[in-house]
C-alpha cells in the first residue's frame, strides 16, 4: 500500500508541470513578436526606461514643498557651565556705599557681598532632560541646476525610448537569425536523410548485383561506406536541430523546455520581396535608433555643462517650523500637565558662491571636455551605422549572387544525378560514376541550403543596418 501511495503522489507531481509545459507554433513574425515582450535584452531596457521616469518624478519632487516631522531628546549627564569674567554676584562699590547709606537712614542692616573685579563667576542654565517635537517645511524658490537638472532627466526619458528601439531591432536581428539557423537545421536533416534512403537503396541494388555476379564485393563496400558517413552526417544534423531550438527559446525568452514547432519555411521567407525596397532606400544615418540615442547622449551633456554652471548661481529657498520643546529634571516627558513652550519660525535661505579657487570653473572645463567626448562619440556612431549599411549592402548583394550560382549548380547537379542513374540502370556507368553523380548532388544541395541561410541571415542584417523591422 506504501507504495502504491508514494507511486500515485509521484504522478500528482509529474503530470501537472508536464501539462504546464509551453507549446510553441510560430512563425518568424511570431517569434519576434514574443520576444519583444519576454527577451532578456527588452526586459532590462523596459527596466531602464522605467528607471528614467521614476529619476524624473524624483527630481521634480526635489522643487516641490518638503514636509518632515522631527523629534529628538536628549540627557545632559554635566549640564555645561557657563564662565564670565568679573564678579557677576557682587555688587559694585558705588552700590555698597548706595545701600550703606540707606541702611543707615533707615536702621536696617544690608549683606550685600563685596565686588571683587578680578574675581571669575561659574553658572550653569538648563535641566538634564531636554525634548523637541515638531514639523519642518521647506520650499525651493530658485535653482539653476535643479532647471537644467530637470530638463536633463527629461532628456534622459527620450534617450532611453530611443534606447529600447535600438535594443528591439538587435532582438529582432537576433531572433531571425536563430529561427533562420533552426530551420537551415531541420532542412539539413531532411537533406542527410533523403540522401540516406537513396545510398541505401542504392546499396541493395548493388548487393543484388554482387551476388548474381555482375558487380564486386569493392562496390558493396563502398556502398556500406558512404551509408556510414550519412549515418554520422545524420546524426550531426539532430544535434544542429537540438542546438539550434536552444539557441531559439534563449533569443526569444521563453522557458528553456518549451516545444518549438515553426509554421515559416526557408522558401517563405525569401518570397516576401521587401529586399529590393531596403536596397534601393537611401541611407540617412540620423533616422537610426543607436545615432539618435547618441545625438541625445550629447544634448544631455550640454545640459551637464551648463548646470555646472548654474551651480554658481544664486540658490533661494524658505523655511518653516513649527515645534514645541520641554526641559525636565528628570524623564517626565509622557506626563500630563506639564508644559511645553512653543517655537515657530519662518524664514528664506540665499546662497551663492562667490570664491572657490577656480574650483567651480576647472568643473565646468571638466563638464566641457564630457559634452566634447560626446560629441565625437556622436560622429563615430554616425560613421559606424554608415559602415554597416554599407557592408550589409555589399553583403546581401553578393549572398544574393552566390544563391543563384548554388540554385543553377543544385539544377545541374540533379539533371546529372539523374542521367547517372538511368545510365547506371542500363549498365553503361559504373557505380564509382553513380556514387561521384550523388555526392555531387548532397554537395550542392547543402551547396544550396547554406547560401539560402546566408542569404537570409545578410537580408537580416540590411534590415537591422536600416532598422527597417515593422
Amino acid at each position: 500500500m506504501p507504495t502504491v501511495i508514494l507511486t500515485l503522489a509521484m504522478t500528482g507531481l509529474i503530470v501537472p508541470n508536464a501539462r504546464s509545459q509551453e507549446s510553441y507554433s510560430i512563425s518568424l513574425a511570431q517569434a519576434q513578436k514574443i520576444a519583444l515582450e519576454k527577451a532578456f535584452a527588452v526586459q532590462y531596457a523596459d527596466l531602464d526606461m522605467q528607471k528614467s521616469e521614476r529619476d524624473v518624478k524624483e527630481l521634480l519632487a526635489t522643487g516641490l514643498p518638503q514636509v518632515s516631522i522631527v523629534a529628538d531628546y536628549s540627557q545632559y549627564i554635566d549640564i555645561p557651565i557657563q564662565v564670565a569674567s568679573g564678579d557677576v554676584f557682587g555688587f559694585p562699590d558705588y552700590l555698597t556705599d548706595f545701600f550703606g547709606g540707606v541702611s543707615q537712614e533707615t536702621g536696617v542692616e544690608i549683606d550685600a557681598p563685596s565686588f571683587d573685579p578680578d574675581a571669575i563667576s561659574e553658572f550653569q542654565f538648563g535641566l538634564s532632560h531636554t525634548a523637541n517635537y515638531g514639523v519642518q517645511a521647506s520650499q525651493l524658490i530658485f535653482s539653476g541646476s535643479y532647471l537644467f537638472g530637470l530638463k536633463a532627466s527629461q532628456l534622459l526619458v527620450s534617450s532611453r525610448e530611443r534606447g529600447q528601439q535600438r535594443t528591439a531591432d538587435e532582438v529582432m536581428q537576433q531572433v531571425a537569425e536563430a529561427y533562420h539557423f533552426m530551420l537551415a537545421a531541420e532542412e539539413g536533416l531532411v537533406l542527410a536523410n533523403e540522401a540516406l534512403r537513396l545510398v541505401k537503396f542504392t546499396r541493395d541494388e548493388v548487393a543484388a548485383l554482387n551476388e548474381a555476379g555482375f558487380a564486386d564485393e569493392l562496390a558493396v563496400n563502398q556502398m556500406d561506406l558512404a551509408i556510414n558517413d550519412l549515418e554520422a552526417q545524420v546524426m550531426v544534423s539532430q544535434g544542429q536541430i537540438t542546438m539550434s531550438k536552444g539557441l531559439l527559446r534563449f533569443q526569444m525568452g521563453i522557458e528553456p523546455n518549451a516545444q518549438l514547432e515553426l509554421t515559416d519555411g526557408m522558401e517563405d521567407l525569401m518570397s516576401s520581396g521587401k529586399e529590393l525596397e531596403w536596397m534601393s532606400r537611401d541611407f540617412v544615418a540620423s533616422e537610426i535608433p543607436g545615432v539618435q540615442e547618441q545625438e541625445l547622449f550629447l544634448g544631455l551633456a550640454g545640459l551637464d555643462t551648463k548646470s555646472q554652471i548654474a551651480s554658481g548661481w544664486p540658490q533661494v529657498s524658505a523655511f518653516y517650523t513649527n515645534q514645541n520643546n520641554a526641559q525636565r529634571d528628570a524623564f517626565d516627558f509622557f506626563q500630563k500637565n506639564r508644559e511645553w513652550y512653543p517655537v515657530q519660525l519662518w524664514g528664506v535661505n540665499f546662497s551663492m558662491p562667490v570664491w572657490t579657487s577656480f574650483g567651480g570653473r576647472q568643473r565646468v572645463e571638466k563638464k566641457k571636455i564630457a559634452e566634447e567626448r560626446a560629441r565625437i562619440a556622436l560622429s563615430q556612431v554616425s560613421q559606424a551605422a554608415t559602415i554597416e549599411h554599407d557592408n550589409a549592402r555589399a553583403a546581401f548583394s553578393e549572398a544574393m549572387a552566390l544563391l543563384n550560382n548554388a540554385t543553377n549548380g543544385e539544377r545541374l547537379a540533379e539533371k546529372i544525378y539523374m542521367q547517372s542513374e538511368a545510365r547506371y540502370k542500363e549498365g553503361m556507368v559504373s557505380s564509382f560514376d553513380m556514387n561521384d553523380a550523388r555526392n555531387q548532388l548532397l554537395e550542392a544541395k547543402l551547396q544550396k541550403l547554406t547560401s539560402s541561410l546566408d542569404w537570409l541571415n545578410a537580408r537580416v542584417d540590411l534590415q537591422k543596418a536600416l532598422s527597417a523591422f515593422d
